[in-house]
Formats: C-alpha cells, structure tokens, sequence
C-alpha cells in the first residue's frame, strides 16, 4: 500500500488549437463524455473540469480548455479569457498538437514559456498518421522548447495515455485529494447537460449554424417517478438558423433532442424526458447584456 502523504494531486490545463483532440482526451481520462466532441470549431466554450482518481497514487484534475484562436466577437473573447482563467493555479499544462506540416504555434510557445511550468507536449491522431510523419514533429517541437515530455498518443483510440498517467502522477507534487474517489467532474448535471445537448447541434446542423448557437437550460426537475425532466433552449442569430435547427416538420429537432437524450441518459444513470425549444435572439454574440442572461458572465 503506498504511503498515503507520498500520493499525486493537481491540476493539469489541456491547451491547443481547435479540433486537436481536448475534449476527447478530456472524455477518454475520466471514462465518461463530459465535453461535447465534434470535428467543427469551437464546440468547446467554457473550460471543463474533469478528475480522475487512483486510489494508490493520487488525483488529478484536467482542465479542457476552448481553442486558441483569434476572437472575431464578444464571444470569442469571452473564450479567450476562459482559456486565460484555466491556466491559474495549474501544475502541468497538455500541449496538444496534430502530426501535420503546420509550424509551432509561436503564439501558444510564448504563453507557455511565460507560465514557466512543466509542459508535456502531445501528438494526437497517431492512429492515422504513419510513424514518418510523427517523427519530423518531435524534432520540430523538441528544437522549440524544453518539454518535461514528448507523448504521442490516440485520444480517440486511447493509445499510450495509460504511459500518459504515469508520467503526469510522475510530475506532479505530493499532495491530497480535493474530490471524493468517485467524482468525476466538478460542474453540476446542468452544465454537462447544456454541453451534451450543444454536442449534438454541432453534429447534426449546417457548418454555419453551430458557432451562432447557445443552450440555455431552462428547468432540471427529479420527478417522484425517478425521471429527470430537462426543458432546454436552444438560441440562435437567425430566424433562417432557427428553421435549420428544427428542421422540416421537425425532423431535425427531433434528431438532435434523442441523440441528446441518450448521451444525456448514460450520464445521470436515469430516465430522461426532454423538452427542446428554439428561438432566435439576434446577434447575441456582440451583445453583453444578451451574453451575460445566456450564462457567459462580463465578456468584456
């Protein structure tokens, strides 16, 4: 049995661009989908807290975080604090990256040198590059910067992030738990709700209508039968959106609301009936008042 003052705890900050893989690393860590995953931009919004726990060697914290991108609204500056915000109080920061030809972000380089924390530099997707194409990254990335280590990995198929464990228990100070050993997460069911349902737009709709889409929950009621009764809505900029997301005799809508309602299902452990509005609030991304009553806060 190891010595209980020897165990791991922290907190560990996911960074990159957009669609390198975070929400999904986020999901495969913990063993359950806590951020919404989609191969369009910015699916992630807020920063999402995810834990896991061992027994024997500690806790950690991992910290998904919206994608590194310049802001074109409030909103996308609401997101670039978000990102700014996570990296308080962090231990060991994921730098994720993919195996293409794109040079090192020097705008992500700098931030991370001005941290100076431990850094593990993370190559996704190594399930679909061949190992030739792996190896000119390492060496770019290496000549770059200091990283305590160089992991490639498959957050999709899950490869190497057991050796991913090991190294960050392996990095991070000694120290005691701060959740319960069978917390998952630190939001509450709202919020991983909203996500789960935000997932699905992302999925189903048109390229342009994700980014001007919000959810806002409207009611989370635990009826005496045992199910969890969810009404939701659904913003957008447009009324030509709002009949996109609803779709023809509500074809869309209904798609989106089961597919939400699964996931959604699997995550509380219970029934589910949920209820799915649309309505439009016109260019709600530039408004701070409209961003502040959909739950972004100040987004100046």
């Amino acid at each position: 049995m190891t010595d209980s003052k020897k165990k791991k705890a922290g907190y560990v900050a996911i960074i990159g661009l957009p669609n390198v893989g975070k929400s999904t690393l986020l999901n495969r860590l913990v063993g359950e989908k806590l951020a919404g995953v989609s191969p369009k931009p910015q699916t992630t919004r807020d920063s999402i807290r995810g834990i896991f726990t061992d027994p024997a060697l500690g806790q950690i914290v991992f910290v998904d975080t919206p994608g590194i991108h310049s802001p074109r609204d409030l909103l996308g500056r609401w997101m670039a604090r978000e990102v700014e915000k996570s990296l308080e109080g962090i231990d060991l920061v994921y730098w994720m990256v993919l195996p293409d030809d794109r040079p090192c972000e020097e705008e992500i380089l700098e931030k991370i040198k001005a941290l100076g924390l431990p850094v593990f530099l993370l190559i996704n997707q190594i399930d679909r590059y061949p190992k030739p194409f792996i190896l000119p990254v390492i060496d770019r990335y290496h000549k770059a910067f200091a990283f305590r280590e160089i992991i490639p990995i498959s957050a999709k198929l899950g490869d190497q992030v057991d050796l991913l464990l090991e190294k960050t228990f392996e990095a991070l100070p000694e120290g005691e738990p701060s959740f319960e050993q069978d917390q998952i997460s630190d939001q509450n069911e709202r919020f991983l709700v909203r996500e789960l349902i935000r997932e699905k737009l992302f999925h189903f709709t048109e390229e342009e209508i994700p980014y001007s889409t919000s959810v806002v929950i409207e009611s989370f009621t635990d009826r005496e039968d045992g199910i969890a009764e969810i009404n939701a809505t659904v913003v957008v900029e447009k009324d030509s959106q709002k009949a996109i997301v609803i779709g023809k005799r509500g074809e869309m809508m209904k798609r989106i609301g089961t597919a939400a309602r699964l996931d959604i299902e699997r995550l509380l452990g219970r029934k589910v009936f949920l209820k799915v509005w649309v309505r439009t609030m016109d260019r709600w991304k530039s408004d701070p008042s409209a961003m502040r009553g959909l739950g972004y806060g100040d987004p100046a």
